[in-house]
């Protein structure tokens, strides 16, 4: 069996390099050795390798990106004589499970519920993003969606094993499973460190799953300091326990996992995990959700493999070995340049503005007190304005001989003191998560 993959509608900057290689790893065997994954920002950039693929392959795959799923889907069949049918359950589950993307995708249906009449589907239990493989000819094409969590359970518990069943496929699903494993070892071998792993109830489930590689279980120490939740929330209770883990025991790094919550009374009701990872200047939190029917166990296999990646790449980074995409670099640039334009423009404008009023002030013979008592007078008490405006001269008692009583002045009232405003009653404070979720 001889298989080419392509991974369309993902842009240079975007791609998963480290996936792309554990692909190429897991289908090495039934894959020319000359022969490797394949990335394309559009199909129409990759009809020549595609055209050569189905000349000489009996499985082409196609991996596409998750945002344009449904418009490439239909490219693709379309070019290949497939005809789509919605299927009625699929589409009614993935409504269920996403109904705000109802809203966001015009194509819908198709992006989630579209497949050939004789295809055989591969979906997870939330009904979405559903591929398929179908037959042309003498080959197999299969369609899948691109997004690497969801791509590696599909490949993992669906695809393998039917190409084991089917094509009798000599195929392991380990290199994807424990691709974040190998990534962690060697970023830890080479920064030559150890971490600091907060003792959860599901602490000993990372610990199984770095333990695939010695040489990584070995730089994993667990710290067993009881910390009470109490009712704080989830999330805040494992950045703390991350902080406390590498405190601890003086590492530069310190990690933890939470139990899987789920909220109200149902079981099967989707979970939430969260992951936390501490180096010496902050803490990194991620919130993690099972898919609508993926079991807790392979959710939480899912979570390790996650919290390892997470971890490598925070460790690469304070490193150094991750750079900024060079594309990304040059629009950096031009914002600097345009914000520096802006600020020059700016002090332009203060400049003549400053200019301005230096010339009028000095044509009219003002000074800035003479014009702030004339424009805004509410600065001024009646007596600096006399000062200013003879209407408000006062008048000299000795100056009135008629027998004229001097103007009596109005003795000041006494001000009412400020009415004392009610303070401000302490409002509750609201949790991120609710406090009656169930622990796992």
């Amino acid at each position: 069996m001889k298989t080419k993959i392509f991974i369309l509608g993902v842009n240079e900057e975007k791609r998963d390099r480290a996936f792309e290689a554990v692909l190429n790893k897991t289908f090495a065997p039934i894959m020319a050795p000359e022969d490797g994954v394949m990335s394309f920002p559009a199909v129409k950039d990759a009809t020549a390798a595609i055209g050569r693929a189905f000349s000489d392959s009996d499985a082409v795959f196609f991996l596409v990106n998750v945002d344009k799923y449904g418009d490439i889907k239909q490219v693709l069949c379309r070019a290949f004589g497939l005809e789509l049918t919605v299927r009625e359950q699929l589409l009614f589950g993935a409504e269920q499970s996403a109904p705000e993307l109802e809203e966001q995708d015009v194509h819908f249906s198709v992006t989630h519920a579209g497949v050939p009449e004789n295809g055989d589907v591969f979906v997870l239990a939330d009904s979405l993003y559903a591929g398929f493989a179908a037959r042309r000819g003498r080959q197999t094409l299969f369609l899948l969606p691109y997004e690497r969590e969801r791509t590696g359970v599909l490949l993992t518990n669906q695809i393998i094993p039917y190409l084991k069943e089917k094509y009798r496929a000599v195929l392991s699903p380990d290199p994807i499973r424990y691709y974040s494993v190998e990534e962690l070892r060697d970023a830890m071998v080479r920064q030559d460190i150890k971490i600091a792993v907060a003792g959860t109830k599901t602490e000993s489930l990372f610990r199984r799953f770095v333990g695939v590689n010695p040489e990584l279980s070995e730089r994993v120490v667990t710290v067993r300091k009881a910390t009470p939740r109490g009712n704080t929330p989830p999330g805040e209770h494992i950045v703390n326990l991350s902080i406390t883990a590498a405190e601890f025991l003086g590492l530069p790094y310190g990690v933890a996992m939470s139990n899987a919550y789920y909220t109200g009374d149902d079981p099967a009701a989707p979970k939430t995990v969260y992951l936390a990872v501490t180096n010496e200047e902050e803490t990194t939190l991620r919130k993690l959700t099972s898919f609508y029917g993926e079991s807790t166990a392979d959710f939480l296999f899912r979570c390790c493999r996650e919290l390892c990646s997470l971890l490598t790449e925070i460790i690469n980074a304070d490193a150094g070995l991750i750079k900024k995409d060079p594309k990304k670099e040059e629009k950096d640039k031009k914002k600097k340049g345009r914000l520096k334009a802006a600020i020059a423009v700016v002090l332009v404008l203060i400049l003549a503005l400053a200019g301005g009023t230096w010339y009028y002030f000095n044509k009219h013979n003002y000074t800035l007190q003479d014009w702030l008592q004339k424009y805004l007078p509410f600065l001024y008490s009646e007596e600096d304005l006399g000062n200013l405006d003879p209407s408000h001269e006062s008048v000299d008692p000795a100056l009135l001989t008629d027998g004229t009583a001097a103007p009596e002045t109005e003795a000041p009232t006494e001000t009412e003191a400020p009415t004392e405003t009610e303070a401000p009653t302490e409002t509750e404070q609201t949790e991120g998560e609710s406090t009656d979720s169930s622990e796992i």
